[in-house]
C-alpha cells in the first residue's frame, strides 16, 4: 500500500514566490493536500501524516524486539530440555532427539552440514546460541512451533 504524506505532497508543488500572499500560500497547500489525496486514493493508498507513520515505526520495533525476545526465550528453553548432558551443546543423539519431538528426522549428514554451515564442532555440537541462530538467522525451524510441540 502506498502511503503519501502532506510534506511529501508539498514537495511535489513548485516553489512559492516570495511576493506570495499567506492566503494564496494556504490556498495552494490546501489543493496540494487535496491532490495528494486523490492520487493516493487512485493508487490505493492511504494518507498517513507524518506523526502517525513514526508512531507506527515504533509501535512495529517494539514488536518486532519483544519477538526477539520471545523467541530467544524459547529457544533457550529448548536448548535447556535437550541438551541431556548439560555440557552445553547440543551433540547429534540430542539434535536429532530435538527433531523427532517436533516431527522431523535428523541423518548424521545433516547434523554434519548443519555443524559446518554455523561454524560449529560436529563432535561437540551447536551452543545455545547457534540453536537460535538456527532458528533465526540460517531458518532451520520455529522456535515458536518447536517450543509449542514440545511444552504443551
Amino acid at each position: 500500500v502506498a502511503v503519501v504524506s502532506s510534506t511529501a505532497a508539498r514537495g511535489m508543488s513548485h516553489q512559492h514566490e516570495a511576493s506570495g500572499s499567506d492566503d494564496d500560500m494556504e490556498s495552494e497547500d490546501r489543493a496540494m493536500d487535496a491532490l495528494a489525496a486523490a492520487i493516493s486514493e487512485s493508487e490505493g493508498a492511504q494518507f498517513v501524516e507524518p506523526e502517525v507513520t513514526r508512531e507506527q515505526q515504533v509501535i512495529a520495533e517494539v514488536a518486532r524486539r519483544r519477538d526477539a525476545a520471545e523467541t530467544k526465550r524459547k529457544s533457550d528453553a529448548i536448548f535447556d530440555r535437550f541438551d541431556a548432558d548439560g555440557d552445553g551443546y547440543l551433540n547429534f543423539d540430542e539434535l536429532r532427539a530435538l527433531g523427532l519431538a517436533t516431527g522431523g528426522e535428523l541423518p548424521h549428514p545433516a547434523f554434519v552440514a548443519i555443524c559446518e554451515e554455523l561454524g560449529a564442532a560436529p563432535h561437540r555440537g551447536v551452543t545455545k546460541s547457534l540453536l537460535l541462530t538456527m532458528y533465526t538467522d540460517a531458518g532451520l525451524g520455529d522456535a515458536h512451533r518447536d517450543y509449542n510441540l514440545i511444552f504443551s
